[in-house]
């Protein structure tokens, strides 16, 4: 099996079928290509593998860049701010008890994932919900950093409504 850095294509060995070789892969966008390429046909293994890497490296120069969906809305997204679902949990241990919350959540500098939750119990809907949006825009799961932070944002909205009286 090839590893991480033959992101592209992969090896092929079905005995059964007999079928050996590499299968090429490549999307950009819309676009869609694949190609087998047998090792009888190219020659061996090594050979095969070489060719698979030729036309991997052929469409990736022909093709645009790669796109990331890092940051941008989904159609899989409920709340309408990325890194931020609605979770309701059950607990069997006691009949009627549900557990809602808002969770913001993301990947760290070091690549680990991390996710913090507010309690719709404990702050209501509204606020859980604003405080995973800030939570996950400064990408922390300090309470008091995120209630600060909070707490400043709703001085600042009742000065301004206070102004404009």
């Amino acid at each position: 099996m090839a590893g991480r850095s033959s992101k592209g294509y992969s090896r092929v060995d079905s005995d059964e079928r007999n079928v050996h070789g590499w299968l090429v892969r490549i999307k950009r966008g819309k676009t869609r290509r694949s190609k087998f390429l047998s090792d009888a046909t190219h020659g061996g293994k090594r050979k095969s593998l070489t060719e698979a890497k030729l036309v991997y490296q052929a469409w990736q120069a022909e093709l645009p860049p790669p796109t990331s969906t890092r940051g941008k809305l989904t159609n899989r997204n409920a709340s309408g701010v990325v890194g931020v679902h609605f979770s309701s949990d059950t607990d069997a241990r006691y009949p009627n008890c549900r557990y809602e919350s808002y969770i913001a959540s993301w990947k760290s500098e070091d690549g680990h994932r991390r996710n913090t939750r507010f309690s719709c119990n404990k702050y209501g809907k509204k606020i859980a919900f604003q405080l995973a949006c800030i939570a996950r825009e400064v990408m922390s799961s300090d309470r008091e950093k995120v209630l600060a932070i909070y707490d400043r944002r709703e001085q600042r909205k009742a000065k301004t409504a206070k102004r404009r009286k």
